[in-house]
């Protein structure tokens, strides 16, 4: 019933409302309709009345009769033929009355004088004035039957001395108009009920369709509100759910960079002592075994130094979580870290036969950055080129300043990245999962390193690639100072095919070795 909660009380209001209009309605036209009914049936009645005075005129005129004789004669005089006339129409009784209303003469055994219920229609008719009225439930007596009660027209008529100009006898015609009046007024309250209940149920049910339909269309902005309440409650309540996740989060977060932290700090200790005394041991072999005992101590420094790239990428991941890296800037000329990047690479890339060549020209302008750091995201790009590329390939290296920005790129001819994949190259621990990728170790932090390294001067780095096309890493970083150009022989340098033995790596270069593929996001 909620639903229709409207619907139901108007049922009740209007439902009782109609049923009084109806009534009142009904009997109010009902009342009016009996007059009128009450008005033809008296006027008829009149008539015949005025019918039978004139048949009573006429004899009183040829003396056939008197009124002493009529009112000392027998009921019926046998010269009149009262039940023939009686017979003809609905009169039941004919009187004849003294004005004073004093019997004299009736068509039936009624003696009586004129009633107190007769008497207000009789006063008019004794001042010479025909008078007719309704009588409900007046006694009637008719010829040779039972007494009655019926609803009767009471007409008087007075007949006027020629002489004295008064009545002299007031004849008194009783019409019986029951059933006539009765079957008038129940067919007009009939046609009248009907009428009044269709007009009023037609109008009830168009009403009842409105409020209906009001009613469904606050049901239904109920139930929308309902709904939306519901919804931003479990909105605020998944809120609070995922508030409270993000906080868990963070803080596992935070410990876990704490614990990278703190054991890559324990861990690189030792291990920086080992290669250490690796190089003190390598310095000081002799004998018959030092070539194999060196051989082993290369390999021991190779992996400690290996180990030690792994440590610092995650030192650094460890800071740029934190937010705890430190931008050391200083001035320096551009051209002074390609041709650091170039150096250090060349042992690496002469391992494939692979080439680096620097397409640019700083013209000797120098920027405000950090260094090493800016060493290291150019050093992780060239390391990530040179794993993912075929052998005997070129890698180039490109670089301007425009604007007041450094633009640089590093692109090779290598596997490509899916388009799926570089939407998610940056991200940390991510690692393309194919054949190639498999082969090459990592930890999936050297994109994101440079990425870190890059927006903490302010720049940015995106990616361009195609699948077994190669792949366009650069990025943008402003350079901290207006560019002063400075006389200086233009660079252009060119790193081909170096035959520098991979086996005497500096540590730097082992660093760079494990740096992560721009291609695939891996270590």
């Amino acid at each position: 019933m909620g639903k229709f909660r409207l619907t139901g009380l108007f049922l009740v209001i209007a439902g009782l409302t109609f049923l009084g209009v109806a009534f009142a309605i009904n009997i109010s036209t009902s009342k009016s309709e009996e007059k009128r009914i009450i008005v033809s049936t008296t006027e008829r009645s009149v008539e015949q009345a005025m019918g039978i005075a004139g048949v009573v005129s006429d004899l009183l005129k040829d003396g056939a009769y008197s009124s002493q004789s009529l009112g000392a004669g027998a009921t019926n005089p046998s010269s009149i033929d009262i039940g023939e006339i009686l017979n003809e129409s609905n009169i039941v009784r004919l009187n004849l009355y003294a004005p004073d209303g004093s019997f004299i003469w009736s068509s039936t055994f009624d003696r009586s004088d004129v009633n107190m219920h007769q008497m207000p229609i009789f006063e008019n008719a004794s001042d010479g004035t025909i008078a007719s009225g309704l009588i409900r439930g007046a006694n009637v007596s008719p010829p040779g039957g039972r007494q009655y009660r019926a609803d009767v027209v009471e007409t008087f008529i007075p007949f006027m001395d020629i002489d004295s100009g008064k009545p002299a006898v007031v004849l008194g015609v009783t019409s019986d108009v029951t059933e006539e009046l009765a079957e008038g007024i129940g067919q007009t309250r009939s046609v009248i009920f009907k009428s009044t209940m269709i007009s009023l149920g037609l109008g009830f049910a168009v009403l009842l369709i409105a409020v209906l339909i009001v009613d469904l269309r606050l049901w239904k902005h109920r139930v929308e509100a309902i709904e939306h309440e519901r919804q931003l409650a479990a909105q605020e309540l998944s809120a609070t759910k995922l508030d409270l996740v993000n906080r868990e989060l963070q803080h596992i977060n935070e410990e876990r960079t704490k614990f990278i932290a703190t054991v890559s700090h324990e861990l690189k200790t030792p291990l920086t002592s080992i290669i250490a005394f690796t190089d003190i041991l390598s310095r000081n072999q002799g004998g018959p075994k030092k070539d194999r005992n060196m051989e082993q101590l290369e390999i021991v420094k190779k992996s400690g130094g290996h180990l030690l790239t792994l440590i610092n990428d995650l030192l650094d991941y460890s800071r740029l979580e934190s937010g705890d890296v430190k931008i050391d800037r200083e001035e320096f000329a551009m051209a002074e870290i390609v041709t650091e990047v170039e150096g250090a690479m060349s042992p690496l890339l002469s391992a494939k036969n692979q080439s680096l060549v620097f397409e640019g020209d700083f013209n000797g302008q120098h920027v405000r950055l950090d260094r090493r750091r800016v060493v290291q995201v150019l050093m992780n790009l060239v390391s990530n080129a040179h794993k993912y590329s075929p052998e005997g390939t070129t890698i180039t290296m490109e670089g301007r300043i425009h604007n007041g920005n450094i633009q640089m790129a590093v692109i090779d001819k290598g596997i490509g990245i899916a388009a799926s994949d570089q939407a998610r190259l940056f991200t940390k621990f991510f690692r393309i999962d194919n054949e190639a990728t498999r082969s090459a170790g990592g930890t999936g932090l050297g994109l994101s390193i440079a990425k870190g390294i890059v927006e903490a001067h302010g720049g940015n780095i995106g990616v361009s690639s195609r699948v077994g096309q190669g792949t366009r890493i650069s990025f943008t970083i402003p350079t901290g100072m207006t560019a002063k150009p400075v006389v200086a022989p233009t660079l252009k340098s060119s790193r081909t095919k170096s035959s520098v033995n991979s086996n005497s790596d500096a540590p730097s270069v082992e660093r760079a070795a494990s740096a992560v593929h721009p291609a695939t996001g891996t270590a």
